[in-house]
């Protein structure tokens, strides 16, 4: 009877727990973060009743009452759900974010320290926000401890690293520090000192007009235009000329009334030539005409195009063909080419008074007076009155018709101008095979005789300082003047009442081009100023992998600082240096450096820091891949991000996003080891088991990679969400029930036993 009452009181009191627990969990239902408990019973001890019967095999154990067996918690997640507020997170899967109660303390998670004075606790609620002084706590004011990369200064300022790794290497550490962020914060500018550049440069496109080549002053440079291969030269359409398989240039020209033709093929072994100027040197020698380039008053092209002009004395009929004819748009047929000295060459009058420097025609030649006088006999036979300036109207000495020249004609043989002195010839008689042929001019004396070199009078290059008469004709930046007004030594482009422009006629060819490309890349000086650097690429010779060594494609390349819009060159001059490719498409090219807010700029062409590389591949466009450089603008704080991972990354109105810290997690191996402290908080447990003191829970545990990219390892964190209670409130409600049904029936057993109780003691009184 005892045994009843016993047992029903610690049945009501079991059940008691039970509803408590219970009725604690619903009331949580709605908490942030809680864990929920799961109360479990035991009985509180047993007897065996041997004496029923010592022999049976079947056990007779009787149960004396029960009691609480635990109070676990509940490690299932709880319901996920939406949340506004910049720091609130939550954490799906085994972990706990760490708080605590010091703003100036730390929490080595590798080494924690337990004195059992609990500093630091563990939570699930991640409703955290900032305080007034900066700091990530939660609702009841403690410090949320993660990790500090210590980027953001004492003043509200924050450097940005540019290192990636090194941030990586610093989020995976195990030491954890309340993290601060002023409201205020902004992002310090950096100078720009390294500038890494990924393009691609396509050798057919963006032509520009050949004014694009430039000197170190960012002046058209006619030296770079000599030397520029013809194979790196476009034409007015902006297709390459390609004189690799449009080889030949033909002129034909008449003089003289003899016609001579020629022929100029790029690469040639024989009248061959590769550049522009090399060109314009093969074709004043051979010919006498002037393949030019016509300048403005400042020195630039006007029109970008070639000319083909008689800058001789005496008129020629040109005729030009030939597939690089074609290609160059120089292509022509019977053209008559004046000379510019036209109306001031006179035709030669014996015993006419003439000036000093007088221009007369005798015979197919051009002569020059020696001082005023009246002239006394044929130019040809007064050298002292006269200078033979240009015989390239006499025609030259052609042995097929030897027999028909007569006294006094005039031929030009080996250089030499010859006057025939009879009308007999000298034949000579090879001994040998007996052939009879006739002695040339210059071994015929009896009948020939020499009386000048053969000369080519041309238009003089302007001099300045010389001093020029009356009606010179002068060529300055290939146009042609006369001097009027007297005589002076101003320069022809500036003196437009001492010098007239002439003009004659001349053959013009497409407009030349050359392909281009440019890159604008934003820099910042230390102030956090932007300005632009602006990188010119222009194709100066195309590959030839048929010689040896082999020539790569070879790019110039022009980089100045602008301003930040790009209109003004703050540069004094552009930093000139070139990039080649390999067959490969791979690039070559030295790191250059361009002068910059009392520094230099370091230049890399060849790859980005990124690590992708430039190249010249023919079937892509022109592009720049990827730019990089290290220095920033100013910014203020945009909005933050925090990632699945829990790093806290700042978003600046710069553009920037820099990592500045992480949530700190910590998991264990036995979450049930963890006991609750109120405010949804937990704390490791210390208990001496066998004379050994042990945390029940386990040492914390680093819930990320402690190298690479330190990516969580046991979940991961949701960024505007909250995690709700994990309590079960259906389960729950069933619980009280169960835990009623049980209170009522272990009370029904005492009242049963107090009942049963006083029926004795009555039938002990009767």
């Amino acid at each position: 009877m005892v045994g009843a009452f016993y047992n029903g009181i610690s049945g009501i009191r079991t059940h008691q727990f039970g509803i408590d627990s219970t009725s604690n969990n619903i009331a949580n239902v709605n908490t942030v973060g809680y864990r929920a408990n799961l109360p479990e019973f035991k009985s509180l001890f047993a007897t065996s009743m041997s004496y029923v019967n010592a022999n049976s095999p079947i056990s007779n154990d009787y149960n004396y009452g029960s009691t609480i067996g635990s109070n676990a918690i509940n490690a299932n997640d709880g319901t996920y759900v939406s949340a506004e507020g910049d720091f609130n997170v939550a954490y799906s899967g085994k972990g706990w974010f760490v708080v605590g109660l010091n703003k100036n303390g730390a929490f080595d998670i590798n080494a924690p320290v337990y004195n059992g004075t609990q500093q630091n606790y563990f939570t699930r609620d991640g409703s955290f926000s900032l305080d007034g002084e900066g700091y990530l706590v939660n609702s009841s004011g403690y410090y949320m401890y993660g990790i500090n990369l210590g980027k953001i200064a004492a003043d509200g300022t924050m450097t940005g690293t540019n290192n990636l790794e090194g941030d990586y290497a610093g989020l995976s550490g195990s030491n954890l520090q309340p993290l601060q962020i002023p409201k205020n914060l902004t992002y310090k500018p950096t100078l720009t000192t390294e500038v890494g550049l990924s393009i691609n440069l396509n050798r057919t496109q963006n032509p520009k007009g050949i004014g694009n080549l430039k000197d170190e002053n960012d002046n058209f440079s006619m030296d770079k235009f000599l030397t520029q291969d013809l194979n790196a030269l476009m034409n007015a359409k902006g297709e390459l000329l390609d004189p690799k398989n449009y080889k030949d240039i033909n002129i034909s020209l008449e003089r003289g009334g003899v016609t001579t033709k020629y022929t100029f093929t790029y690469g040639g072994a024989e009248n061959g030539f590769k550049t522009i100027g090399e060109l314009m040197n093969l074709i004043k020698e051979q010919t006498g005409l002037t393949l030019g380039l016509k300048l403005d008053s400042e020195g630039n092209p006007s029109d970008c195009s070639l000319y083909l002009s008689n800058g001789g004395m005496q008129d020629v009929k040109v005729s030009i063909n030939g597939k690089l004819a074609d290609k160059l748009g120089l292509k022509s047929s019977n053209n008559n080419l004046e000379s510019a000295f036209g109306s001031a060459i006179q035709g030669f009058v014996d015993n006419t008074e003439y000036q000093n420097q007088a221009l007369v025609k005798y015979n197919g030649m051009i002569f020059q007076k020696n001082g005023d006088g009246i002239a006394n006999g044929n130019p040809l036979d007064n050298p002292d009155g006269w200078t033979l300036v240009d015989s390239s109207g006499v025609p030259a000495y052609q042995g097929a018709q030897a027999k028909e020249y007569k006294q006094d004609e005039l031929v030009i043989s080996e250089g030499k101008v010859y006057r025939k002195l009879t009308n007999d010839v000298t034949e000579v008689t090879n001994p040998i095979t007996g052939e009879v042929t006739i002695a040339a001019p210059e071994e015929d004396a009896a009948n020939w005789e020499e009386v000048a070199n053969a000369t080519l009078g041309e238009v003089q290059e302007y001099t300045a300082g010389t001093t020029y008469a009356q009606d010179s004709i002068v060529s300055y930046n290939g146009i042609l003047y006369r001097k009027t007004n007297g005589a002076g030594d101003t320069n022809p482009a500036e003196d437009n009442r001492g010098w007239s422009i002439l003009s004659v006629a001349s053959i013009s060819s497409t407009q030349l081009q050359v392909p281009t490309y440019e890159t604008n890349t934003e820099i910042y000086s230390d102030s956090g100023e932007k300005f632009i650097l602006k990188t010119q690429y222009i194709l100066v010779e195309q590959a030839n992998r048929d010689v040896t060594p082999e020539v790569l494609e070879r790019w110039e390349v022009r980089s100045s600082i602008y301003d930040g819009v790009g209109k003004v060159m703050i540069s004094e001059n552009p930093t000139i240096s070139e990039i080649t490719f390999n067959d490969d498409g791979s690039a070559n090219a030295e790191i250059f450096e361009v002068p910059f807010n009392g520094g230099n700029v370091r230049v890399d062409l060849t790859q980005s820091a990124d690590g992708k590389t430039s190249s010249n591949f023919a079937y892509a466009d022109s592009d720049t891949k990827s730019t990089t450089q290290d220095g920033t603008a100013a910014g203020t704080m945009k909005d933050i991000v925090i990632d699945e991972n829990g790093i806290i990354m700042v978003n600046f109105t710069n553009g920037k996003l820099e990592p500045i810290g992480r949530f700190g997690v910590a998991a264990f191996v036995n979450d049930q080891g963890l006991s609750k402290v109120g405010g949804n908080l937990f704390q490791m447990n210390a208990r001496t088991i066998n004379g050994e003191t042990a945390v029940v829970s386990g040492p914390p545990l680093l819930a990320w990679e402690e190298g690479g990219l330190a990516a969580l390892k046991y979940g991961k964190v949701l960024d505007h969400m909250l995690e709700t209670s994990n309590a079960d409130t259906g389960t729950a409600l069933t619980d009280l029930i169960v835990y009623q049904r049980g209170y009522q029936m272990s009370a029904k057993s005492i009242t049963t036993a107090d009942q049963l109780m006083q029926e004795a003691i009555q039938l002990k009184r009767n």
